[in-house]
């Protein structure tokens, strides 16, 4: 009899794992704890073979759904509002030249499921002109696109977001001879703080 009971657990067990496994690779989509996000810099640099400026910004955007099928190239979110504090900056001074919406989608993850580390998010159809020493140069032509990784801790919050290397090069659009050909975004991996809008609360992201 008690042979019996623990084939019949063990049975049991065996089952509830492979249910939760089967579970954790079929789920297709990420669920937000909420559409409306901010993320912000203290210093977002943006360097080339002349000048690197360095400007606190600030983007406002919001998810289309709270629920992100995992497809890459997704469109799934805008950016709603740059704010590009011109008068801390250092090196030159920057400003939006597209107006928002820029547009978001989705790229992947990297960890192992359940587990997530981050997520990578592509920015499209983005504009900006970096002035330094006189000279105004347009960057963002409507091939490029920038890719982020947004960093999750234990419990599934996005701490912060920042540039990935490899993936954060912008080419000339317009500008005089002296403008760089391209230039790089980079950010720390403690800076690009992403928050609930109007809020502290950090977002969540679950596998569903």
């Amino acid at each position: 009899m008690r042979t019996t009971i623990k084939l019949s657990l063990a049975a049991l067990m065996a089952a509830m794992l492979l249910a939760s496994g089967l579970s954790t690779a079929s789920a297709r989509n990420l669920s937000v704890s909420n559409q409306n996000w901010r993320v912000t810099w203290s210093r977002l640099e943006f360097a080339s073979s002349l000048v690197t400026v360095r400007c606190q910004v600030t983007l406002e955007g919001s998810f289309h759904s709270r629920t992100i099928p995992k497809i890459q190239a997704l469109l799934f979110g805008a950016v709603t509002k740059i704010n590009m504090k011109t008068e801390g900056c250092t090196g030159g001074t920057m400003r939006p030249e597209r107006p928002a919406p820029w547009h978001l989608t989705y790229e992947g993850f990297t960890g192992r499921l359940p587990n997530i580390e981050t997520i990578r998010l592509l920015l499209q159809r983005y504009q900006y002109a970096i002035t330094a020493f006189g000279v105004t140069c347009k960057y963002g032509t409507p091939a490029d696109n920038l890719t982020f990784s947004g960093a999750l801790n234990a419990a599934g919050e996005v701490t912060n977001i920042t540039p990935l290397t490899g993936r954060n090069i912008s080419y000339l659009l317009e500008g005089g001879g002296l403008c760089p050909a391209t230039h790089t975004l980079t950010g720390t991996a403690t800076d690009g703080t992403v928050t609930l809008l109007n809020a502290n609360t950090r977002i969540r992201v679950t596998l569903i």
